[in-house]
């Protein structure tokens, strides 16, 4: 079966599109001891992207509960900090290419759909994403691809799903979906690969590859 020429990259946007790991850290930290929590180092961070998103949480003792409960809190206070936040270097021209090469692009995320449009906004890339799916429950992704998918009468054989975490690749592949997996963001390489993702890459200059890749495939 061919492949759409113009296939749907649905894309991640915390670590993948924004740089917004370190002040996720930073803000983890703020909020850590009202949980109970220690403060975790740089050193430790780069320990923890090796670890899947499951693993790091068993790591940190955290549950699934309050995952949920502090990551509200966290991307709450990132609100305020979003005028701070940058591009993952290079990921603005990939999205500009990919846009102008007639790739269909949209975002599905934890975030918050404030957050994502006034960053969106501000670095001139909003025209490029034909939706915002946002306010997506951590463990909730694989549930709203499969409502995206339905929604945008998609196949699953023309989406790419483009995420920093194992738990984004896990959402993929239980929808049938291509994974693109950009190792600059939560998890690193080693977690990444884990979970065999179709990419795998280092730099966002190689997603339009990645992309024509896959358009031209059979």
């Amino acid at each position: 079966m061919v492949v759409s020429s113009k296939p749907f990259l649905i894309f991640d946007f915390d670590g993948t599109l924004a740089n917004t790991f370190a002040f996720g850290v930073e803000i983890f930290n703020e909020v850590a001891p009202a949980y109970g929590l220690a403060e975790i180092s740089v050193a430790r961070v780069q320990q923890l992207r090796k670890l899947t998103t499951q693993e790091i949480l068993d790591e940190l003792h955290i549950s699934r509960v309050m995952a949920i409960k502090m990551g509200a809190q966290i991307r709450k206070i990132l609100h305020s900090r979003m005028e701070q936040v940058e591009p993952i270097d290079g990921a603005r021209e990939a999205i500009l290419n990919l846009h102008q090469e007639g790739f269909r692009l949209g975002i599905l995320s934890s975030n918050s759909v404030g957050n994502i449009r006034a960053f969106l906004e501000k670095t001139e890339m909003l025209e490029c994403f034909s939706f915002i799916e946002a306010g997506v429950s951590l463990f909730g992704k694989s549930t709203r691809i499969a409502n995206v998918l339905r929604k945008k009468s998609l196949s699953p054989t023309e989406v790419i799903y483009v995420g920093d975490e194992t738990r984004d690749m896990e959402a993929a592949r239980k929808n049938h979906v291509s994974a693109l997996a950009v190792c600059w963001g939560a998890n690193g390489r080693e977690a990444l690969e884990g979970e065999s993702p179709e990419f795998c890459i280092d730099d966002p200059v190689d997603l339009l590859g990645c992309a024509q890749a896959f358009a031209s495939k059979e």
